[in-house]
Formats: C-alpha cells, structure tokens, sequence
C-alpha cells in the first residue's frame, strides 16, 4: 500500500512538472518563431529599400540622359542583392504622346523573388505642330466659334483651315497613373502635387472650391467646376468632352485642351490659353488674358 501511494505521489508531482516543462517549450518555440518572423520582416524591409534606392538612382540618371538621348524601353541586369541573394533587374518603360508631346517613363528595379519598387514621371515638351496652332491667337476654337462675343479681353479665335486638334487619349494616359481622382475635400486641404490626376466619370466639382498647386488634370467625360472656384497654380487640363466652368470662377494659369465644347460662366477670369475643337460660350464680363508660360515645359514630380 505504502509503495502503491509513493508511486501515486511521484506521478502527480511529475505531472505538473511535465505540463511545465511543455509550457516553457511552447514558449521557447514561439518565441523562436517571433524572432524568426522579426528577421524576415526586417530582411524585407531592407530589401524593400534597396531596391527603392536603385530605382530612385536609376530614375534620376534616366532623366539626365534624356537631356542627350532618347529613353527606350529597356531591361538591364544588375548582379545580386544581399540579403538574400537575389538577382535583380532594372526595367524601364517609356510611353510617348507624340502629338501632345507627353512622355510618360517607369523605373522599376525588381528581384528575383517578385519583390519591385517602381517609380514613374511624366514630361511634357510641347511639340512645333502643337504650338503653331497658337501662333495667331492663344484662345482658339475649332468649331463654329464663341457664342455672346461682344466684349474685349475674352475673345477666341476661330480657326478651323489648317487646325490639327491633338489627339491624346484618356485611356492611354489612365494605363500610367491612378484613376482615383481626390476628393472635393482633400482638393481643398491638400491641393495639388504636380502629378497627373486622372477621372473618367463625369465629375461635377462644388462652389467655393479653392485648390492650390501645380497638375495635369485629365477628364474622361463631362467636367463641371463650381461657381467662385480659384484654382492658384499651374493646370494642365485635357478633357475628352465638355467643360463647364461656373460664374465668377478663377483660374491663374492655364493651359485647356478640350475635345467638346467649354463653357465659361458670368464674370469669370482665366489668365492662359485654350484649344477648343467644338465651339465655345462666353458669359457677360469674362476674361481670357493670355499667358504664353503655360505652353512652357511641364515636369511632374517623381511618384511611386
């Protein structure tokens, strides 16, 4: 009996002490994992930026070459990454808007094990033939012309023999940059970037709306703008149908290429120039004030 009992008493004390013992291992083994997964994150990561700092390298010296050269698509193999051992390539993509004289470029420098960091830029250079369709006026129509022209500082030229209207696409344009288009809201408090903001759906913006900073604005479809709108720095707008633009709207410095018919509301003031290929119509007391330095190059930023 008294044998029996010990026996009974040593398995009760070594079962805690087993239950301990796979407890702590338990531990040791997610605690191994945790490290593990740390390791790998930070491998990541640092892999992450590596081939952000080749692609931003790479991005910058595609920009200085195209001042002698023309850029080309191209794929140039770079050795290994470390950590990890891994191959990487630098890809570069390149879209040209030949009548526009829009360059789009795309650095991406990735690796073997599909991990990329891409970087992307547009350029517009304005070609001859483009801006021959300014020589006489920077306010031209192609179609039948203002409608309500009565009063000096808003006239638009007619000009239909020998008119070539660009022929950008919308389309093209939304395969290098996103389509989600900001919000009224952040417009308003963040402005805009240099960067190219692209909507196909028709977009009615509201009044009041004040938007600074410099960008391409590209409209698939109807664009409305708000009355008492000001819009402080440098616009590139191509609208693949018809603008309209509200009563005592301001726009600093503009360059308007639309496709369909623009029209202007009461007591508005668009300090640039337009390009209208269907007709246009002026309310009272606009103003167009040319301004040739929004035919002047543009640069977007560098974007990811």
């Amino acid at each position: 009996m008294i044998a029996g009992e010990n026996k009974r008493e040593q398995g009760f004390i070594l079962f805690p002490l087993l239950l301990l013992m796979m407890i702590c291992l338990g531990i040791i083994v997610q605690y191994i994992r945790a490290v593990a997964l740390e390791i790998e994150t930070v491998k990541e990561s640092l892999r992450y930026r590596q081939l952000g700092t080749i692609a931003q390298s790479f991005m910058q010296t595609a920009l200085y070459q195209e001042k002698k050269n023309t850029l080309t698509n191209a794929v140039y193999p770079l050795g290994v990454l470390m950590p990890g051992n891994e191959n990487v390539n630098i890809i570069v993509n390149v879209n040209q808007d030949q009548d526009l004289g829009m360059r789009f470029l795309k650095v991406t420098a990735a690796d073997s094990s599909s991990g990329e960091y891409s970087l992307r830029q547009c350029r517009i250079r304005f070609s001859e033939s483009f801006l021959q369709q300014f020589s006489q006026s920077l306010f031209v129509v192609m179609g039948s012309g203002e409608e309500n022209q009565s009063e000096k500082n808003r006239s638009i030229t007619c000009k239909t023999n020998g008119a070539v209207f660009p022929q950008f696409s919308v389309e093209s344009i939304s395969n290098w940059t996103s389509t989600d288009f900001p919000s009224a809201f952040e417009l308003q408090h963040d402005g805009l970037s240099k960067w190219i903001y692209l909507c196909k759906e028709r977009l009615s913006l509201p009044d009041g709306l004040r938007v600074n900073g410099d960008g391409i604005l590209v409209f698939g479809d109807d664009i409305i703008i708000g009355d008492n709108s000001i819009f402080t720095g440098r616009l590139v707008i191509l609208a693949d149908k018809n603008v309209r633009i509200g009563r005592r709207v301001r726009m600093d410095k503009v360059l308007l290429l639309c496709k369909g018919k623009l029209t202007v509301g009461s007591d508005s003031f668009i300090n640039g120039a337009a390009l209208i290929q269907q007709n246009s119509v002026l309310g009272a007391r606009v103003t167009l004030k040319e301004d040739k330095e929004v035919l002047n190059p543009f640069d977007s930023i560098i974007s990811s």
